[in-house]
């Protein structure tokens, strides 16, 4: 409890605890103005529910209602598609505080005005990482450093915006905020390696693409922590199996195949970027290119016996590739599903490897751009596309760009700092972190997956800042 004696303790105390309750604020301003359902030309939808977050809460009230039914847990819920955590954690703040997503599971029409405990959980959860991230880490900067990391981590516009909604993010921060906390704190035993890569693993199930984030973790100790070299990989490794094997008995207990990687994993890319380019080559326009797919996956389908619903409600909507995944009967076969996917995805980059590198070149220098505008244009227009193509988008491009010039030169000052005062171990272990997350997103081009990699440019930040203020003075 020795950081009660710091004379820095107050200031860090009334950064955490305002921002807290600006983020309370930022959250009752949101559920006054955007908790409702809303008529457009295409038909109805709730202004802050939709798309990921409606699949997250549905499948959370999904969990809730299957255990209130006495369901087994282990058998509660859907595939293992996408993020195993983000619906747990809703059926987990549901059951708590008895929250009804669906007036009735039948209309499936979502009720309005009970959500006020999970933004307030989601940002409790996330300052309190922040808190322990302080506790943790107050001997390895200056007290001013130190703060305005804490500052960039707390009110940051960028990162603060995904409190007050209920998109993924503000969980997927805290954990990384918790680890890099424990990774650099300078009082290490066998627990904290232990805690270290349960984190990791919890992170993984937050979003699937931080499984392999293990890697350049083992990487960085194996390289500064020489004397306990192969006791702590263990114990990292200890702590990192614990959740994956939960997870793949979870997964095994409801499908019958045990398996830790979310199944959207083999077919992101051919779902997101593989469309895009083909579509530019062939010259299609609509759903030309995804219903072709999709022909080509149902007589695959038929060759290999696997077993759907040819009359399925969701194959009378369209045929993309996706809904005749939609009509598989079995898991198993879903799975088996995903696997060709991924071979076509390789063939088609194989095939035009030029004109895939160009575009995600392309969206590799797109996704850097900051947008604190995010949750903003989410609440107001109904989808991504709409908004990208509309007179707002337009006028909020010079914005964030001056935004984000100013942002990344006061952070490429820090990263200066550190090489001036030869911190290789901390810089090494931001570069990892920043070239990890940035490697696995950057071919996508949503500017909102660049911020796993975005959050260690607090410690830049701070380093920046502080010199600043000190040259100031």
């Amino acid at each position: 409890m020795n950081y009660l004696k710091s004379k820095n303790f107050p200031y860090t105390l009334a950064i955490i605890f305002s921002s807290v309750i600006l983020a309370i604020l930022i959250s009752n301003y949101n559920l006054k103005n955007y908790d409702k359902i809303v008529t457009d030309e295409y038909g109805s939808f709730h202004q802050m529910i939709k798309y990921d977050a409606l699949r997250y809460l549905s499948h959370g009230a999904e969990i809730k209602k299957d255990l209130n039914e006495g369901v087994n847990f282990f058998e509660t819920g859907r595939e293992n598609f996408t993020k195993y955590l983000p619906p747990r954690i809703a059926a987990l703040i549901f059951q708590l505080f008895d929250i009804e997503l669906y007036k009735d599971f039948e209309s499936k029409e979502i009720n309005t005005g009970v959500y006020k405990p999970y933004l307030y959980v989601q940002s409790l959860i996330y300052f309190f990482s922040v808190f322990i991230f302080y506790v943790l880490c107050k001997s390895n900067f200056s007290s001013k450093t130190l703060n305005f990391i804490i500052l960039f981590l707390c009110l940051e516009p960028t990162i603060f915006q995904y409190h007050g909604t209920f998109w993924s993010e503000s969980f997927f921060f805290s954990f990384q905020i918790i680890i890099i906390g424990l990774m650099i704190c300078k009082k290490k035993n066998n627990l904290i390696f232990a805690l270290i890569g349960f984190f990791i693993a919890i992170l993984s199930l937050q979003k699937q693409y931080a499984i392999f984030y293990i890697i350049p973790v083992i990487i960085y100790f194996s390289i500064f922590d020489f004397k306990r070299k192969v006791l702590s990989v263990f114990f990292l490794i200890f702590g990192f199996l614990l959740p994956q094997i939960f997870l793949g008995y979870n997964n095994f207990k409801r499908s019958g195949v045990f398996y830790v990687l979310a199944n959207d994993n083999n077919i992101a890319i051919h779902l997101d970027l593989v469309p895009k380019v083909i579509n530019q080559i062939k010259g299609y326009s609509g759903n030309e290119f995804v219903e072709y797919e999709g022909e080509i996956m149902k007589n695959w389908m038929i060759k290999n016996s696997i077993n759907f619903n040819e009359d399925s409600e969701t194959l009378k909507v369209n045929k993309h590739f996706m809904r005749y995944r939609d009509s598989i009967v079995n898991e198993k076969d879903k799975l088996k599903f995903d696997k060709k996917i991924r071979s076509r995805t390789f063939e088609y980059i194989k095939k035009y490897p030029f004109e895939f590198a160009s575009t995600m070149i392309k969206n590799g220098v797109h996704i850097v751009l900051l947008n604190p505008f995010h949750i903003y244009s989410d609440h107001k227009f109904r989808s991504g596309e709409i908004y990208y193509i509309s007179k707002k988008h337009d006028e909020l491009i010079p914005y964030r760009i001056i935004y984000t010039l100013i942002i990344y030169s006061l952070c490429l000052y820090g990263f200066y700092l550190f090489l001036v005062e030869k911190n290789y171990k901390m810089l090494i272990l931001l570069l990892f972190s920043i070239i990890y997350f940035y490697a696995l997103s950057f071919w996508h081009g949503n500017t909102r997956y660049f911020l796993p990699a975005y959050i260690y440019f607090a410690f830049f930040f701070g380093k920046s800042f502080e010199r600043l203020i000190n040259n100031f003075k």
